[in-house]
């Protein structure tokens, strides 16, 4: 039997690693090489912290950043933060509930039920953010409606864009996506969500990075499906 190769996270841009973790295909953190340190996006769920520590082994983390407070992306966030050492950054808008453990924001009882269960363990949050905030070289854009402080990093250099859920592309061709749905009372606010998607297909990004799915290059695709109504430019996908 061959030995069993330890997890490592594959670079897809310029200081933009992803790191999958379980269910593999489905979930992931991303690791953003910054001046400071690396910056940790997501953790997943409570479990993850043995696939995190291999990934993590030899990095300096400077921070732990979270999309939003949902138990599948907060689960091992006080854990890794414990680990590394590095500080806890979440938007305003889901920071109290997080160290309050009110993160059941779904508007369905499964995800109140089951995923607002999953981060069971807390830790004081250092850095709030905002709109226009910056995390190892990206702009923070507030983007509400997933959850209550919903966030996506934006490097408008190269256009690529971390989100942490958005349409759930399942192929492993970033050029032909196809999409999984998601039921829309995961949403804390679904009509909230589909503004803020569109807003984020709006940017146009040659690269989507998502927690959930893997990578889309496929630019004119990812904003049809976020809902956004894009003119084609010559060359685009």
């Amino acid at each position: 039997m061959l030995p069993r190769m330890a997890p490592r996270f594959r670079e897809i841009a310029d200081g933009v690693h992803l790191g999958a973790l379980l269910p593999a295909g489905l979930l992931h953190t991303v690791l953003l090489e910054g001046p400071d340190g690396d910056v940790v996006v997501d953790a997943g769920l409570p479990w993850s912290g043995r696939r995190l520590a291999a990934l993590l082994r030899g990095r300096d983390v400077a921070e732990h950043a979270v999309t939003h407070a949902h138990g599948d992306h907060v689960g091992a966030s006080a854990w890794l933060c414990r680990h590394t050492g590095a500080r806890l950054a979440m938007g305003e808008a889901d920071a109290s509930r997080f160290e309050d453990g009110r993160i059941d924001t779904h508007a369905g009882a499964f995800g109140r039920v089951v995923l607002g269960s999953l981060a069971r363990e807390r830790r004081p949050v250092d850095r709030r953010l905002r709109e226009g905030d910056r995390v190892a070289g990206f702009e923070v854009l507030t983007v509400p409606g997933h959850s209550p402080g919903t966030l996506a990093l934006w490097r408008a250099d190269d256009r690529v864009l971390v989100v942490g859920d958005g349409p759930v592309n399942v192929s492993t061709d970033p050029a032909a996506p196809r999409w999984l749905p998601l039921p829309r009372g995961l949403h804390h606010d679904p009509a909230g969500a589909d503004a803020s998607r569109r807003r984020l297909g709006a940017l146009s990004p040659a690269l989507v990075v998502a927690m959930h799915g893997f990578p889309v290059t496929a630019t004119h695709r990812w904003a049809e499906a976020a809902g956004a109504h894009v003119p084609r430019r010559p060359g685009r996908a």
